[in-house]
């Protein structure tokens, strides 16, 4: 059973850290969902950022 959140709720999920640059997490899974950084100046930030929104 999935709990209704209210805005401004906090929580304390559990956060799996998948890949990690210079000490810096880069992919982390949170609740079975896969986010990753993604950078301004990254090359392919833009594209990835599209992919999302489909």
């Amino acid at each position: 059973m999935k709990r209704e959140r209210i805005k401004s709720e906090r929580y304390r999920p559990i956060v799996t850290v998948m890949k990690a640059k210079k000490g810096v997490p880069t992919v982390v899974m949170i609740s079975g969902q896969r986010y990753t950084l993604t950078h301004d100046s990254h090359m392919r930030g833009h594209q990835e950022i599209k992919r999302k929104a489909k």
